[in-house]
């Protein structure tokens, strides 16, 4: 059977979650705050790779609907954990181009405030690259419209090879994340002086700065020579269970 024939059966069937990567402030190793990585655990094929069903919900347009689901899923957590009185912590979710595109966004995230006692400040959002490789004015407008009700925006995916220079000028990203293949080569003497002008920029743009796919305490000692704000990876946690995360935060 296809995926996309069992996709919306298995969104009902609340066969989608998120999982929880923590990210850590370099300067004194505790979580700062936390991405939000959907997962598929089917009741038959078990645990399914998201490079098996992403690429194909964002081609058929399955992905706005899955977002959405998740945004919400992540609001319901937060709220549930404030009433508990847990500390929060912010956590990223992820805003595809599709998503971007949407005039109704901002109207989303409205009610999604408007439905849970959540902050703003404790869910950022994530334009992945394909979302801002185009600055069209429709993308700067929504961008402009979800940070006046109080969101932070993040760059992700900065230096994978498509992120524009323009982007940091014209949407006004609060942080910006290093992509996995600039740390990867940390450890060159070329790809180290190009991680450390790309922190450089983004401070001098009052901006925080994160590193992903830290896997090795040589990459985390080198960034936090280079006065990396935050790194996510492997080094310190691989993406957890909700419930695994807390344990992690109480720890």
């Amino acid at each position: 059977m296809a995926i996309t024939e069992v996709m919306e059966s298995a969104l009902k069937d609340g066969q989608f979650t998120f999982y929880l990567q923590p990210k850590y402030d370099i300067r004194n190793n505790l979580p700062s705050g936390a991405e939000a990585l959907v997962r598929w655990i089917h009741p038959e094929w078990g645990f399914m790779s998201p490079a098996d069903f992403i690429p194909l919900f964002e081609s058929n347009g399955f992905i706005t609907t899955l977002d959405e689901y998740i945004w919400e899923e992540v609001f319901k957590t937060l709220e549930r954990w404030k009433r508990s009185g847990f500390k929060l912590l912010p956590v990223s979710v992820n805003v595809s181009r599709i998503d971007v595109l949407r005039s109704s966004l901002p109207d989303t995230f409205r009610r999604l405030l408007n439905k849970y006692d959540v902050e703003p400040e404790y869910v950022h959002l994530e334009l992945t690259e394909s979302a801002y490789s185009d600055n069209t004015r429709e993308i700067i407008d929504t961008v402009d419209e979800l940070r006046q009700l109080g969101f932070l925006i993040e760059m992700d995916d900065f230096g994978s090879g498509y992120s524009s220079l323009t982007s940091l000028n014209e949407l006004n990203f609060s942080t910006v994340k290093l992509d996995k293949s600039l740390i990867d080569y940390i450890d060159q003497v070329r790809g180290k002086k190009i991680v450390q002008q790309a922190i450089d920029l983004g401070h001098g743009l009052d901006m925080k700065v994160v590193a992903e796919g830290v896997e090795s305490k040589e990459q985390r000692d080198c960034l936090k020579e280079m006065h990396c704000d935050m790194i996510q990876g492997f080094y310190y946690s691989k993406p957890l269970k909700q419930e695994d995360f807390i344990e992690k935060l109480r720890a």
